[in-house]
């Protein structure tokens, strides 16, 4: 295996690792490193069934950097609702002025009977 080789294989797993231990912006850096090596590496490849090999490689890396990507931007949003609702009422969320929205499946309180 080249060095080259070698290192792709490294980075991909540090990449790998990071994504599952929940560090998503070092894990996309790794991936962006990854596709750009191999980019590299196809320039150099003469073969062309080795070639398609990598490219194959290339894209299957590239998914996954796209998975990795929606992962953590998609942690982005929550994090920046939360952010947006710590602003809101402390009544939950409700403005002044506004019913709650009622579940359809939960039952009303009991109304109360007057005894006589």
């Amino acid at each position: 295996m080249s060095a080259n080789v070698a290192e792709i294989c490294e980075n991909t797993k540090m990449g790998r690792e990071y994504a599952l231990l929940g560090n998503y912006d070092t894990s996309l850096v790794y991936y962006q490193g990854v596709i750009q090596q191999i980019q590299k590496l196809l320039t150099s490849i003469k073969d062309p069934t080795r070639k398609q090999k990598w490219q194959q490689v290339r894209q299957e890396i590239a998914t996954e950097y796209e998975h990795v990507k929606d992962i953590s931007s998609t942690l982005a949003s929550f994090k920046a609702d939360n952010a947006r609702s710590e602003y809101r009422s402390p009544l939950g969320g409700f403005h002044e002025n506004e019913e709650p929205t009622r579940d359809p499946d939960v039952w009303p309180p009991p109304t109360p009977v007057e005894h006589r």
